[in-house]
């Protein structure tokens, strides 16, 4: 934190012209290989996000021309005209990177809510804090974050906009076309012992109070690796999944957890899945491909490890399972990605 008490990060991002789907995907019939990520793979349509909650919701933007007919085509495929709730011209803001620090998404939280701009969806990977927005509301949002972060090459709003006009013929979405055999990736990272927190807020007008109580966390020497947030686009309220994980020595803090979260939020009523384990995958192809996170939840479905949360964004994904079910999940993670599997996570 600077001497006008901005936290610094080392870069910004922000990628306008998206489309974002929702859908609601209660009971053990859904599957997300099947039904989502194995379509979208088999017609090429390249993922600027996706986040996932066994049982629960899952969400995912691509290209705004790609929005309209996407939706027809999943929910042809589903055998119903209500699955996937649509909503148009996104945008996705990430800054990066990020240290896992619950301050530091505390308080990334805490200016979308400030803007009191529409939120359509959140994760924080390894590599980046990320938003979905309207894009209208860019400007608003940009404001808030300028406020509270310092950022290597940009001081202001205006300036950050303005470097983003570039002339037409720069300005392309890349689509490849190609297919590795085994997907390379700078590193495979497994961390045990987290614990996985689910809940519903009513509103995203309390995600303020949402983002005081994960900066509590720090108090408790906690560290969150994996956060995820999904609207229900007809309704207000907006569901958030993340991991804590603790250091070596401290004892279980779940009391602690519910205790902060129930405090500044009355009336909630957290889940907690422990003990799980996640998988992080950073690779330089993600963002600009199709078929990564397919591969992953197909691989991961096929050896019947059950993905209770994951994210897809920017160049990482991030994906919560089982503990007991860690083995397996990288043995077959092994044989579709190429990269160094780190020790634990720290």
């Amino acid at each position: 934190m600077d001497a006008n008490g901005k936290i610094h990060f080392g870069g910004i991002k922000l990628l306008t012209g998206g489309s974002c789907l929702v859908t609601s995907s209660p009971g053990s019939e859904f599957r997300l290989g099947s039904q989502v990520t194995g379509p979208l793979a088999e017609n090429r349509l390249n993922l600027t996000f996706l986040t996932h909650v066994a049982g629960d919701r899952t969400a995912f933007c691509t290209a705004r021309a790609m929005g309209e007919g996407t939706q027809a085509f999943l929910q042809n495929l589903a055998g119903s005209q209500d699955v996937f709730q649509h909503q148009p011209d996104i945008a996705l803001l990430a800054v990066y990177p990020h240290n896992k620090s619950p301050g530091n998404i505390a308080a990334f939280i805490k200016s979308l809510a400030a803007s009191k701009a529409k939120i359509i969806g959140l994760a924080s990977s390894l590599s980046a804090l990320t938003v979905i927005l309207e894009e209208r509301r860019k400007v608003r949002i940009l404001d808030h974050i300028f406020q509270n972060f310092r950022f290597t090459s940009f001081a202001t709003t205006s300036e950050f906009l303005a470097a983003q006009e570039f002339p037409e013929e720069y300005v392309r979405k890349a689509v490849a076309t190609y297919q590795e055999r085994v997907i390379k990736v700078y590193y495979v990272l497994p961390q045990p012992d987290l614990d996985l927190w689910a809940l519903s807020i009513p509103t995203t007008a309390v995600l303020g109070e949402f983002a005081d109580t994960l900066r509590r966390f720090a108090d408790l020497e906690l560290t969150i690796p994996f956060l995820i947030g999904i609207p229900r686009l007809d309704a207000e309220d907006f569901l958030v999944a993340f991991s804590t994980a603790r250091a070596p020595e401290a004892g279980d803090q779940g009391r602690s957890i519910r205790r902060l979260l129930q405090d500044h939020i009355p009336g909630l009523r957290p889940m907690r899945f422990t003990p799980v384990a996640g998988i992080f995958l950073h690779g330089p192809h993600f963002g600009d491909r199709y078929g990564i996170a397919h591969t992953l939840v197909e691989g991961l479905e096929r050896a019947h490890v059950t993905i209770l949360a994951m994210s897809c964004t920017i160049s990482s994904i991030s994906v919560i399972i089982r503990q007991q079910e860690l083995a397996p999940a990288l043995l077959v993670l092994s044989k579709r990605f190429e990269g160094p599997v780190s020790g634990v996570l720290s």
